[in-house]
């Protein structure tokens, strides 16, 4: 199968003319004291005015104006204006600037006096780096409309935009700029050339082009014609004109335009500063300036239980399948599989403690196949009614999301990597669909079985792999594939159970957009033919279709169908039972905030919490022993998402945080209900495992990533999201890379009256706004490089410090880069621990990954885990929080939080305070302080003994004999015992698999 990725992204572009904004006019700067005020900024965009000798800047998505010489910068755009990359008009009386106010990227411009705001271009498309002509007719700028990077072209007087260079090639196009003479425009193209284009005849000339490994950055003409770039080699940036190195090999330059003082002197970007340079200077010269950011805002005071009741009604429901006679639905909930009667009794039919998950019906309704990790690598079991299961494959690979199709003679599934394939029932044949993929979703079939639809995201230019979740069709028999957009710049709700699924007359796809059920009109082959239309006003996840053409969904816990009744299953979720009292003698104790230990004492539990600490009697027998051992508080990972891979780890991931001390675990992302059910299936000890606590999907804007987030265009939708949020009890929310400035204070506002935080990857206007934390030092950002780590070498400008320090946001650590680690010592990638809880194939890639870290090409993940330890410890020792966090599965589950304290240990902190981001800091941001994290009277009792001493060395840590979680104990064997003697497929090698992360700087 071919397909042509060209073909697949083209779309439509709306652009208007200059639109004046109305209530956008800035606000007057306030004066310094009246907010935070910061003398430097990270990756500044800079324009100069000649006339005026004005300089133009970005910090904090906020433009400013000020002397060249320095002083007070002045405030031209609100924040909800996002507004980066200006370009000076040649009157000095406006900037062209790119903007986000509307969850998209506008070029706009504003006035430098009045701040009043002008629309320049409108539309779904992002249209970025804008560059002002010489004599201020047209502006030349980046967009990916038509689903292509292209630079293109505006001219003022018709406001009619026409691209110039790209829509014909796959490269990401960057940084127009131009000539002096008003006729040539140079450019980034594909990051390995800087080309430069002939509009009048058309003609294109490669000016430079990059050594093998490297990457062009913001281009910039001055006035003689000569031409300023950046070039970006690792962790390492220099600023060039016309070829020759202009900067010092100890700054790091942003990699953005500089701004032309002169024929021989540039200002630009460095290491958090605004600099001067003269060709020929063998030094710069700072600029300095301050700027009055808005004070932070007041974030929602905490206020969610860590721990669901003793007992409440079950809300958990995972992958509900309708019976084709629509009068049963099966379902995976409290680690089992059960049937329910519609306005009946529920029964679990698969109880056994692994995971048995994705149940698809056979046609004849006696049979359900699903997905268990039962035999150590998940795949396909029969379950017949009444009757009992059988496996029917046995591959290394794995099997997940199984799909019947309407003979019931062949199954349609995923391997680990995203494979698509048929299983052949009646010769046992497997035969390939669909290669490897980016989180597909679960394969449907047509009604008469000649094709497969499912959601894939499709990313939205060569440049921005963010995208929409569209509608895959594949032809069964020839392997040809379609995709399409289920309505233009729309997306189905998430790639994880919300459909497409084929009508049983074949004429409509059912699928989740905007949190609604909605019915999609389609030819036979599946080309749709008409807008979809939604089938009820509840909020819905989870879509299932029966073959009389019933549709069920899942709506704030309960089972819905469309025109019908809603169903709460007649199941409860009840507490586990706390363990008998129990004392504990303790050797050593460190209670999670002093600077050593407690020598010689006993802990005594009841009910699962700690009632005293106390000097140990000789007359006491306690009921366990660590006299020669050392007690902590359980390690607690604010930042993980147990559902990215959930199918892979399967009934491993639970023990095997258990087994390497987490004892609390939050999720910031992930499907709704895997997450609840997750939630429940611990808390009810039905299946092993830390306390989870967690969130539902993160809200993105217009485009997302990933399979397990939402996009999110307007109030309304955000209404419906904010019930899911509350009637599923997520205990955080996150932001996304892409909800506009103006949804978010929406979101913040609402939560704060439900005590729910909210979360994002940025720091202003984050702060303002009033979000409780930072996920990642320099997490993804819509505007492909960070404001708080500089792109090549991860280096902190002293902004985000002050900016994290004066206010209630913590930072997370996730430190995702620091595969050095293993090089210092590989004891957790051979600890037994690793070997029998992961995934043989991600074990594989493990090794892989000690083998890169050992290389010579691991010189950027150094410098990126320098520099994000640095900007951990200061705001540390500025006096600001900081959490661990690891993000696995994108790093790796259980041993990465010991990789995250290690790294801090070895680049400045004290093993105390790393500690201490594990355990009493990160119970502040689950606002559990003095409950979570600490070893005193009236905490819980979630402790961890170890073999050796952590305040002395932190890789002891490790060392871990028992776990208590609410005093309920597991020991390390235990927790491997059920996994011990599986077979596996050690020696084989995985497929094709790129691990992504949600906090890559990008570009």
């Amino acid at each position: 199968m071919t397909l042509s990725r060209r073909a697949l992204l083209k779309g439509g572009v709306v652009v208007g003319g200059a639109v004046a904004l109305t209530g956008c006019t800035a606000p007057p700067a306030p004066e310094h004291g009246a907010g935070t005020i910061i003398g430097q900024a990270t990756n500044i965009a800079l324009s100069h005015h000649a006339g005026t000798r004005v300089l133009a800047f970005d910090a904090g998505n906020v433009l400013w104006v000020l002397p060249v010489a320095g002083g007070q910068a002045r405030r031209l755009t609100e924040d909800a204006e996002d507004a980066t990359w200006p370009s000076f008009f040649p009157d000095g009386k406006r900037i062209a600037f790119q903007s986000f106010r509307n969850g998209v990227y506008d070029i706009a411009s504003v006035d430098v006096v009045s701040g009043a705001v002008e629309r320049l271009t409108r539309g779904p498309q992002y249209d970025v780096d804008p560059c002002v002509s010489p004599d201020g007719s047209r502006v030349a700028y980046v967009s990916d409309a038509g689903g292509t990077s292209a630079v293109w072209l505006l001219d003022r007087a018709d406001g009619r935009p026409r691209p110039l260079v790209g829509t014909d090639d796959e490269r990401a196009y960057r940084a127009p700029t131009w000539h002096p003479d008003g006729q040539r425009i140079a450019y980034v193209a594909g990051d390995s050339a800087v080309e430069v284009l002939h509009l009048a005849t058309g003609d294109r000339k490669v000016l430079h082009t990059a050594p093998a490994g490297q990457s062009f950055r913001g281009t910039s003409y001055g006035p003689s014609g000569d031409l300023a770039y950046v070039l970006v080699d690792g962790p390492r940036s220099t600023l060039f004109r016309n070829g020759t190195a202009l900067s010092a090999a100890a700054e790091e330059v942003a990699p953005l335009p500089p701004a032309w003082l002169s024929g021989d002197e540039l200002a630009y970007g460095a290491d958090g500063e605004i600099r001067r340079r003269r060709t020929g200077d063998r030094d710069f010269v700072a600029i300095p300036f301050s700027a009055a950011l808005a004070a932070p805002g007041s974030p929602p005071e905490i206020r969610r239980p860590i721990a669901l009741p003793e007992q409440s009604a079950l809300r958990g429901i995972v992958g509900p399948a309708l019976s084709p006679d629509a009068s049963t639905v099966c379902f995976r909930a409290l680690n089992a599989l059960w049937l329910l009667r519609l306005g009946g009794a529920a029964e679990k039919i698969v109880d056994d403690g692994y995971s048995n998950a994705d149940p698809s019906w056979a046609p004849d309704g006696r049979s359900i196949v699903y997905s268990s990790d039962r035999g150590g690598v998940a795949n396909l079991w029969r379950h017949t009614i009444g009757e009992g299961c059988e496996p029917l494959t046995d591959l290394p690979d794995g099997a997940f999301v199984p799909s019947v199709d309407p003979s019931g003679d062949r199954i349609a599934f995923q391997d680990e990597a995203g494979t698509t394939s048929v299983l052949d029932l009646t010769t046992s044949e497997i035969r390939e669909l669909v290669p490897a993929g980016d989180y597909p979703g679960k394969p449907s079939w047509s009604p008469d079985g000649r094709y497969v639809a499912m959601t894939v995201t499709r990313p939205a230019s060569e440049r921005d792999t963010a995208g929409y979740n569209d509608i895959m069709v594949v032809d069964v028999e020839t392997g040809n594939s379609t995709i399409q957009s289920i309505a233009p710049h729309r997306s189905i709700a998430t790639r994880n159970g919300d459909g497409p699924l084929w009508s049983p007359d074949g004429k409509s796809l059912i699928a989740v957009v905007d949190s609604l059920v909605h019915r999609v009109p389609v030819d036979r082959d599946g080309t749709i033919t008409g807008p979809p239309t939604p089938l009820s006003e509840l909020v819905a996840d989870s879509v299932s279709v029966s073959a009389s053409g019933d549709v069920l969904f899942l709506s704030l816990g309960k089972v819905v169908i469309v025109g019908g009744k809603q169903y709460t299953p007649p199941i409860t979720c009840r507490q586990r039972k706390p363990p008998p009292s129990a004392t504990i003698r303790a050797g050593a104790l460190w209670d999670g905030h002093s600077d050593g230990y407690r020598e010689n004492v006993d802990i005594k539990i009841e009910n699962g919490f700690i009632t005293a600490i106390d000097h140990a009697r000789p007359d006491v027998t306690p009921t366990v022993d660590a006299s020669t051992k050392c007690v902590i508080p359980g390690l607690i990972d604010v930042h993980n998402h147990w559902h990215f891979r959930g199918r892979q780890w399967g009934s491993r991931q639970g023990p095997l945080w258990l087994a390497y001390g987490v004892t609390t675990s939050r999720s910031p992302g992930d499907p709704a209900y895997q997450m609840l059910e997750t939630r429940e299936s611990i808390h009810s000890g039905a299946a092993v495992g830390p306390r989870f606590l967690g969130s539902g999907e993160p809200l993105d804007g217009t485009r997302n990533s990933f399979a397990f987030m939402r996009t999110v265009s307007s109030e309304e939708q955000l209404a419906r999201e904010l019930q899911r949020v509350i009637a599923l009890d997520y205990n955080v929310v996150k932001s996304y890379q892409r909800l506009p400035v103006t949804l978010e204070r929406s979101l913040v506002k609402q939560l704060r009256a439900q005590g729910i935080p909210v979360v994002s990857h940025y720091l202003y206007p984050a702060v303002a706004t009033g979000l409780n934390g930072m996920e990642h030092t320099g997490g993804g950002n819509r505007l492909g490089y960070s404001r708080t780590l500089s792109a090549a070498g991860g280096r902190t400008a002293e902004d985000t410090i002050r900016l994290l320090s004066s206010s209630d946001m913590w930072v997370s650590s996730t430190l995702l880069f620091a595969n050095e680690m293993f090089v210092d010592s590989p004891d957790l990638v051979e600890d037994r621990r690793t070997k029998v809880l992961f995934p043989w194939w991600e074990y594989e890639r493990l090794k892989e990954k000690v083998r890169q870290a050992a290389g010579p090409g691991n010189e950027l993940n150094r410098a990126w885990t320098r520099g994000d330890v640095d900007l951990l410890l200061r705001v540390h020792r500025a006096g600001g929080l900081v959490v661990a966090g690891t993000d696995a599965p994108l790093d790796d589950i259980g041993i990465s939080i010991h990789q995250n304290l290690r790294a801090m240990v070895k680049h400045g902190f004290s093993a105390v305070d790393a500690l201490r981001t594990a355990t009493s800091n990160a119970a502040v941001a689950l606002g559990a302080e003095g409950e979570l994290g600490c070893l005193r009277a009236g905490a819980r009792a979630d402790l961890l003994i170890i073999d050796g001493d952590p305040l002395r060395e932190i890789r002891d840590t490790a060392r871990i004999e028992r776990v208590f979680v609410d005093a309920q104990e597991y020991d390390v064997a235990g927790l491997l015992a059920p996994f011990e003697n599986l077979p596996d497929c050690r020696g084989a090698r995985p497929q094709p698999y790129a691990p992504q992360t949600c906090c890559r700087r990008g570009n």
